[in-house]
């Protein structure tokens, strides 16, 4: 076997599994948005999951900025705000009818 054929047999393999992991990702995409759409105790979850980790980049800016990374805590301070507005922001205007 050539250098040339090993090559083309590596690419081979990578692009079938390229394609069996966007085959997956588009599986599982597809059932969480059915279940987010169909379930509200898993929009429930999905969205008090995002709140927690929201709240867990502002504890955690906390401990940075005591340890004196400045930069480090500034970021996770305005992702966690952000993240906490923008839930907030959707509560208010993207309120399911009843």
């Amino acid at each position: 076997m050539t250098e040339k054929e090993f090559e083309q047999k590596v690419e081979d393999m990578a692009a079938r599994f390229e394609h069996r992991v966007e085959t997956a990702a588009d599986h599982l995409d597809k059932g969480i948005t059915k279940k987010y759409d169909e379930s509200r105790l898993f929009r429930f979850a999905a969205r008090g999951i995002s709140i927690v980790a929201e709240i867990g980049l502002l504890i955690g800016a906390k401990h940075l900025a005591d340890k004196g990374h400045g930069t480090a805590a500034m970021w996770c301070a305005v992702l966690g705000v952000a993240g906490l507005v923008a839930e907030l922001l959707r509560i208010l205007v993207f309120r399911r009818k009843r």
